[in-house]
């Protein structure tokens, strides 16, 4: 196994396949969850043996088949395009939640965490069963974003109707406040991405100080992140608390000695005024936070509104 101490250039093509080999060897067998490695067309190139304990399918059976031919077709659109992302943008991770056909023709939810590995020109991910009947520590886990800890899109898709719930019973106003970092991408292209997953980490700290028991914070992936305000007594304390979430992120960051600066672009909407349903409520704030976005960046605005606040 001396080639693996060998650069990269001294390998040749065939110790360089050897390596990359290897490495997939290693993540499939040494996880102890649904495991595959898919390629850039979305064909299960590997996968391991624990699919079939939760699936049904044997790993031979998964091999050489398409992703998308098990994804329930409501769902397909949705998660081809969190898979695209990842290719297309700056995006570590995705989290992933669809209904998988199983073997016995009916659907299960599992949650997805997946990465894209150039090197491999493949997407690396590992899979959980969601059925509630199955819950463990293991399938709490996905409700969890492996970088910051914090709630992830799994978890805001379950919790944000309930949410909603709750103040639709006490009569009162929930805020769901869309939060998209300015300059991020500059820090992945200079400092390179460990420092970027770094500085994600460090706004996940900053921001869950400023939104306290206020409500509930989630990064969606990438460099979003969404509060949710279930008993919010309104458009004050909304965007007081995003105007706090701007102030705290303009601070300069120390980052492996480095000094950081990024901002962050903040849109707001209300329930019951902006929507009534949780995907309304969630594309009102993403759109208010785009004209910030449009109008210069690190700054507010309410989804009813023409101007920043």
């Amino acid at each position: 196994m001396e080639f693996l101490c060998m650069p990269l250039e001294d390998m040749g093509i065939e110790g360089v396949q050897q390596l990359l080999y290897v490495e997939r060897y290693a993540w499939l067998s040494l996880s102890h969850d649904m495991a595959a490695v898919i390629s850039l067309d979305g064909m299960f190139e590997d996968c391991n043996t624990h699919w079939e304990e939760h699936v049904g399918w044997s790993s031979q059976a998964l091999q050489g088949g398409y992703l998308v031919e098990h994804i329930h077709f409501d769902d397909r659109e949705r998660v081809l395009g969190e898979f695209q992302k990842l290719v297309t943008s700056d995006i570590g991770s995705a989290n992933l939640s669809f209904r998988f056909l199983r073997a016995d023709g009916d659907y299960c939810r599992l949650g997805l965490n997946a990465i894209f590995s150039p090197v491999h020109e493949a997407y690396f991910c590992i899979g959980r069963s969601l059925e509630r009947g199955r819950a463990s520590d293991a399938a709490l886990l996905a409700y969890r974003d492996a970088l910051t800890g914090l709630r992830n899109r799994l978890s805001l898709e379950e919790e944000l109707p309930r949410a909603l719930g709750q103040s639709r019973n006490h009569g009162s106003v929930a805020g769901v406040v869309f939060i998209d970092l300015d300059g991020f991408k500059a820090v992945n292209d200079t400092l390179g991405h460990r420092a970027g997953d770094a500085l994600l980490v460090r706004v996940a700290e900053r921001l869950s100080a400023c939104l306290e028991d206020a409500g509930a914070l989630y990064r969606l992936g990438g460099d979003e992140f969404v509060a949710v305000l279930p008993l919010c007594e309104g458009r004050e304390q909304a965007g007081r608390l995003a105007r706090l979430f701007v102030d705290s992120l303009r601070k300069p960051f120390l980052i492996d000695t480095a000094a950081v600066d990024i901002g962050a672009s903040v849109g707001v909407a209300l329930f019951p005024h902006d929507a009534k349903d949780p995907s309304g409520l969630l594309e009102k704030a993403d759109l208010a936070m785009y004209r910030v976005k449009k109008a210069g960046k690190n700054a507010v605005a309410f989804s009813a509104d023409c101007p920043c606040a």
